[in-house]
């Protein structure tokens, strides 16, 4: 595993999945000193959708071999599994919160961001036309 070959855009989203996975087994909210952990509800669902995230990434961003296999579709999947994770600690945002929704709700939104900024540089770089001496 070659980490040096992900972009920055893809480093953000990386990162912020890793956040993603351990603010799951973090209390989610906390009162009167009883918590409930985010494994306990909704931290499930953003549980996986950070593992499958960083399977899409690691296959398809040439982290695990030399050639990049990936294509528009993983990366226009990585954005929609991002925005269901940031809308999912949006959501459960309360008076109550702790830090594992903060933090699921804070790398939600920076995993948002890295997904798109990949997306739109893959864009910019499938749009400059090759030059050839």
């Amino acid at each position: 595993m070659d980490l040096t070959r992900l972009t920055i855009p893809q480093r953000i989203s990386l990162g912020s999945m890793v956040v993603v996975a351990i603010a799951a087994f973090l209390p989610w909210v906390s009162i009167f000193g009883l918590s409930a952990r985010g494994t306990e509800g909704d931290g499930i669902i953003t549980l996986v959708l950070s593992v499958v995230g960083l399977v899409v990434l690691m296959l398809t961003s040439g982290a695990l071999k030399a050639d990049k296999s990936g294509g528009k579709i993983s990366q226009i999947a990585l954005v929609v599994m991002a925005a269901i994770v940031a809308l999912i600690g949006l959501f459960d945002m309360n008076g109550a919160a702790a830090i594992g929704l903060y933090l699921t709700l804070f790398a939600g939104l920076a995993w948002v961001v890295g997904a798109i900024w990949q997306l739109s540089v893959s864009k910019s770089i499938a749009a400059t036309p090759e030059v050839t001496d």
